[in-house]
């Protein structure tokens, strides 16, 4: 019977992370290849053929020039491009197909869009667009190679209202939205989607300077209702509300993301089904308060933004009169259900100064039945550094707050259920944050309802009444460090330094199999943490440089399938020697400049690298990304 159990409990995380295996888009292959195209210029004219000579000026011209499908052939749809010639297309209204001009009876026309060179839509910082910039209603489309900004609109919206409300296969790649007054992409009723290599800075900020408390606020990038959702390799920063946000969801994942300098960086709102891992989340000291003030109307101490926050909020998306029943959100005219959160992994993040580093909570409080927050595994994760204002009342850098319980009308409550905190780092200035509880839990005091969450097997700076039995307080873990976008190395642990080192079996073995920087994890036992130990220890000390040469810049980077790089403000007549290394310290390739060229012999693997330029008496240290 042991060996029965003990091979269960091994099974365990593959039977837990088969429930969801998340699927790619399938575009521009099988029947959905591109048949016709049309070209836009700035400077074309709407009387043109939209050939690549004889562009179109208007994007609404470009879609009436696409056909339709055929009746009965491949479900009556036509798959078209759009192709946008380098430029700025200055607009107030943006670019939108609507469902009356994506469907005309049984036939359908699904538009894609992509943009050559540096292609811009939208308003300018001295006059906004007033409307949404980028609206398509199609199934197995793309999005590529745009930048959206200055509108007080959203930047992307997906989401159709009609008879077939959901769209699917959607990829959004390569597209950067700048300062718009909503979301920055508000992803809506899309089943299977992806993003990657996208970038949204300052959304919902523009205008918004006026706002009153209460206020509400849009994120960055927000999956809603929405499944089989991914987002990768993109960054998300200076929102006022969320940066990431899965709202409605089911089947998600983000990983290889930066999300930074948002209200609040991470949030997961009843959705089911989600994996963030590998992800660098953080705010850069310095410019808050102001960043992290969901409502600039807001006084008082406010402390910086969280790193994730875990919570069911009872939405409904077109339904109504929601309730919680069965670990899910319930709606009726029409009827609607949404899981909520439930079986989320958080794993292999690295967190800097945040304001508090995981928040459950409650959510709404008025609504009937059990509100359920289960199988929440957040392990192998770093948390390092805090950032907040001076006497502000004491609050935990992990918080969970379940205040309110209806005890006279109904049996309303929340609750935790398997929820496991194990294999992480915590840590912060514990002199310069003397009020901030390492774990602070707020429960209703006449029935605070089952709150099953535990830790395990973390290091601690500080010590707190909950920590679990195999928990070790480590008050000389350093409690700041720089950004990881200055150095890696600097939070790396080594088998010297023994404070960061505690060797642990793995959470999940088969979701660990390498750390944050792909490094390869012990077999045996892994380290805590999202870096594995270096057993080497090398000499080599890598911290951010301020020299000379600060201003030389390489390109590209990141980059892919890495073999040549270029030096960019190298001095001249001056002889230069370059040293590759992993951001574990290992030296990869050294050698001498050539000209303003670095040699690299073989493919280097994903990941991230730091190159030392030497060069008469002065030295640069830089950060390269690999994908």
């Amino acid at each position: 019977m042991r060996l029965i159990i003990f091979l269960l409990l091994l099974l365990l995380p593959c039977l837990l992370t088969s429930q969801f295996v998340i699927a790619d888009p399938i575009v521009n292959q099988g029947p959905y290849i591109i048949t016709d195209t049309i070209y836009m210029d700035p400077d074309g004219h709407d009387d043109a053929p939209g050939t690549f000579t004889e562009p179109i000026r208007s994007f609404e011209v470009a879609v009436q020039k696409l056909p339709y499908g055929t009746p009965g052939i491949n479900g009556g749809n036509a798959y078209g491009l759009i192709m946008l010639k380098e430029g700025h297309y200055f607009t107030h209204g943006g670019f939108r197909q609507f469902v009356n001009t994506w469907q005309h009876g049984d036939v359908f026309r699904n538009v894609s869009i992509e943009g050559l060179g540096e292609v811009t839509i939208g308003g300018t910082v001295d006059e906004f667009a007033t409307d949404h910039l980028l609206q398509l209603s199609g199934n197995h489309i793309f999005i590529r190679n745009l930048r959206l900004q200055y509108s007080t609109g959203i930047g992307i919206l997906l989401g159709r209202n009609s008879a077939d409300g959901r769209q699917h296969h959607v990829l959004i790649d390569n597209v950067t939205v700048d300062s718009v007054g909503s979301f920055s992409m508000l992803l809506r009723n899309v089943d299977t989607i992806l993003l990657r290599e996208c970038i949204s800075f300052y959304s919902s900020r523009p205008g918004s300077e006026v706002l009153t408390s209460p206020c509400q606020w849009p994120s960055g990038i927000k999956f809603y209702n929405s499944t089989e959702c991914t987002i990768h390799h993109s960054e998300i920063a200076y929102t006022r509300g969320e940066g990431l946000n899965f709202q409605n969801c089911r089947n998600g994942q983000a990983y290889r993301n930066i999300l930074h300098d948002n209200g609040l960086n991470f949030y997961n709102e009843n959705s089911a089904r989600i994996t963030v891992h590998h992800n660098l989340i953080y705010n850069t000291p310095g410019i808050g308060p102001e960043f992290w003030r969901n409502c600039p109307a807001d006084t008082g101490a406010i402390w910086a933004s969280r790193g994730i926050l875990i919570a069911n909020e009872g939405s409904c998306d077109e339904g109504n009169f929601p309730v919680f029943d069965g670990c899910a959100t319930h709606c009726s005219f029409p009827e609607e259900t949404y899981l909520n959160v439930d079986s989320l992994y958080v794993y292999n993040n690295i967190f800097q100064n945040i304001g508090s580093a995981i928040g459950f909570w409650e959510g709404a409080t008025a609504i009937a039945g059990v509100n359920c927050i289960r199988n929440v595994f957040i392990f192998n994760n770093t948390f390092m550094g805090t950032l907040g204002m001076p006497g502000v009342s004491p609050t935990g850098f992990v918080n969970v707050f379940f205040p309110g319980y209806s005890f006279i009308f109904n049996s309303n409550y929340s609750y935790l259920q398997n929820v496991r905190i194990t294999n992480n780092i915590f840590t912060y200035d514990i002199e310069e944050y003397p009020t901030l509880k390492p774990v602070s839990m707020v429960f209703h005091p006449l029935h605070p309802g089952p709150k099953d969450i535990t830790f395990d097997g973390n290091l601690w700076v500080e010590d707190h009444p909950y920590k679990g039995p195999d928990d070790i307080i480590r008050p000389n873990l350093s409690g700041s460090t720089w950004l990881l976008t200055d150095s890696l190395i600097s939070i790396t642990p080594c088998v010297e330094n023994m404070a960061w080192v505690y060797s642990r079996p793995p959470a999940f073995l088969l979701l660990l199999s390498d750390d944050y920087v792909y490094a390869d994890r012990q077999t045996s036992a892994t380290n805590v943490g999202a870096l594995e130990y270096d057993f080497d220890c090398m000499a080599v000390s890598v911290k951010s440089s301020k020299s000379t040469s600060a201003v030389l810049e390489i390109f590209p980077n990141p980059c892919y399938s890495c073999q040549t790089l270029t030096l960019r403000n190298l001095p001249e007549d001056k002889q230069f020697t370059f040293s590759l290394f992993t951001s574990m310290a290992n030296l990869v390739v050294s050698g001498n400049v050539n000209g303003n060229q670095i040699l690299i012999d073989n493919q280097l693997p994903a990941g991230i690298y730091f190159i030392l330029i030497i060069g008469e008496g002065s030295h640069s240290f830089n950060r390269l990304v690999v994908f």
